[in-house]
């Protein structure tokens, strides 16, 4: 999609909410937002809606509008934990259509690099998507730096299936399953923030980074917005431990996500995570 760009000088700072400094292990923000920028500055909504009524729900047209909408609401990011996101990994999804509230319509979320490879090997830098509650439509994609991987669907209608894919079960050699893959990391994310508000920052400290010897050089940049920048994940040590019972080797006791009944009766639902435990078990 880059021979598509139209980039006008001054892009960057035109299309943002502010400019991000950049974070050891993750992509720039500019480059992140330059995808966007290919796109926003270079296509009409109506056109691209159009194309969509009659394309797949895997198409190039969902990619482009989903990147068009992210350009629109000035691309808000977040960063997200190495350790968080290796955690959800290992956590199971059982949820219910009416458990998914949108702390986010909009957004990109960025990647640390080299936990989530695309079947080209290539890390998936971020997740971009909007989410449509009009017609209940959520569109994403996502790029390794070279190709884009999205998926549209509805989400009243999906989510009553249960479509999910766990990490032991997707055969990256495909693309489909890799789509589903990836839809089910994203969706972690987007609950995570809502049963887990004490992760997600919430404000950014501004720094003024100094570009050159002239004062006039000096720009301000701000601190990148965390999902669980702080987070790490729960261990138990067995290997001390003698007896029958004693576990053989290092292995994951997963998590998960579930809607769970509480209050009188026991008829209201809450989201819940679990945490996922990696038992370190004999050498």
């Amino acid at each position: 999609m880059k021979n598509m760009s139209k980039r006008p000088k001054g892009w960057y700072e035109a299309l943002v909410i502010r400019p991000v400094m950049n974070v050891d292990g993750y992509e720039s923000h500019e480059k992140v937002c330059g995808h966007v920028a290919d796109i926003y500055f270079s296509v009409k909504e109506n056109e691209i809606r159009q194309k969509l009524d009659t394309g797949s729900m895997n198409s190039i047209y969902t990619s482009i509008y989903a990147l068009y909408k992210v350009g629109e609401a000035k691309c808000p990011a977040y960063w997200v934990g190495k350790d968080l996101l290796t955690a959800l990994m290992q956590s199971d999804l059982n949820i219910e259509a009416d458990s998914l509230h949108w702390a986010m319509k909009t957004g990109i979320f960025i990647l640390p690099k080299n936990v989530v490879l695309s079947p080209e090997k290539r890390s998936i830098e971020a997740i971009f998507w909007h989410y449509d509650p009009s017609d209940d439509y959520l569109y994403w994609t996502a790029i390794d730096g070279s190709s884009f991987f999205c998926r549209r669907f509805k989400v009243s209608d999906n989510m009553r299936q249960l479509t999910y894919a766990n990490v032991q079960d997707v055969d990256p050699q495909a693309v489909v399953e890799f789509n589903s893959y990836l839809q089910s990391i994203f969706l972690r994310l987007i609950l995570i923030m809502e049963c887990r508000p004490e992760l997600v920052d919430t404000e950014s400290q501004v720094i003024r980074v100094n570009l050159g010897f002239a004062k006039n050089k000096a720009k301000d940049f701000y601190e990148p917005l965390w999902i669980g920048k702080n987070y790490r994940i729960k261990s138990e040590d067995r290997s001390e431990r003698g007896g029958t019972h004693a576990s053989p080797r290092v292995h994951w006791r997963r998590g998960y996500l579930r809607n769970q009944p509480y209050g009188e009766g026991r008829q209201q639902r809450k989201l819940v995570w679990i945490e996922p435990v990696l038992v370190m078990g004999k050498a």
